[in-house]
């Protein structure tokens, strides 16, 4: 899935917003750590043309042992652009986490904002595209500390469409087992994002939405929705 115009308009503005902040001429890292060929190949071409590859160094190391929160801002909207392209193979998980990392939510407001956008465009990208694993953006997401909260509550209003329901119930078929026998999520990006996994967990566990599915599967004369509530539902009867 490449850019919607959309996003693109928003990775234009996160340029924008972001060029103040340069990467440094001279090495930042811990000298027994970063190597100078991957700070050269780090400033070798212009931000917008850097490709995964050039980024995997940095990446890994970003805020731990090579620069700081300024530096991390200067390559920052090239990040989100990548991580907005699927075609791409970057760790969204690890990217999203270095905004944490950065404290991203102490920025000016206007940095907040438009990380913001960018993040709940995306998902709300993710909820109608049928090929999307919502599972990577949402686990993804958790990395940075955002509220999940209004995520899922768009999720709800998706639950009455085909792929609101597919997504779902993959989300289920993922995930429910380890809910049920452990309280947690699968997967290692959830493993300490405790306060995320449990609003997740409680979403998922929400009276209301069972209630929810079992009337719309009750009342649904769609062959592809019966199925999947069907499904849904299946889980929901092994459910705490």
């Amino acid at each position: 899935m490449l850019q919607s115009a959309t996003i693109k308009n928003i990775i234009e503005q996160l340029y924008q917003c972001f060029s103040r902040y340069t990467i440094p001429e001279h090495p930042t890292g811990c000298p027994c750590c970063v190597a100078n060929t991957d700070y050269q190949r780090l400033r070798s071409k212009p931000i917008r043309q850097l490709i995964s590859n050039d980024l995997w160094s940095y990446t890994l190391k970003a805020l731990n042992t090579w620069g700081d929160a300024d530096q991390f801002r200067a390559i920052l909207p090239r990040f989100l652009e990548l991580c907005a392209d699927r075609s791409n193979s970057i760790d969204r998980d690890l990217i999203f986490g270095k905004l944490r990392l950065a404290d991203w939510q102490s920025w000016p407001v206007s940095e907040q904002q438009l990380i913001q956008t960018y993040l709940w465009t995306l998902w709300q990208e993710a909820l109608v595209d049928p090929d999307y694993a919502i599972d990577e953006m949402l686990s993804a997401i958790a990395q940075t500390e955002l509220d999940l909260e209004p995520l899922l509550l768009s999720w709800d209003a998706h639950l009455d469409t085909i792929i609101g329901l597919q997504h779902y119930a993959d989300f289920l078929d993922l995930h429910m087992a380890k809910i049920i026998s452990q309280n947690c999520l699968h997967g290692y990006a959830w493993a300490n994002r405790g306060q995320a996994t449990a609003s997740v967990i409680g979403w998922v566990l929400d009276p209301t939405r069972r209630e929810h599915m079992m009337y719309a599967f009750v009342n649904s004369q769609h062959d592809q929705a019966s199925r999947l509530l069907g499904h849904i539902l299946e889980w929901f009867d092994v459910a705490p």
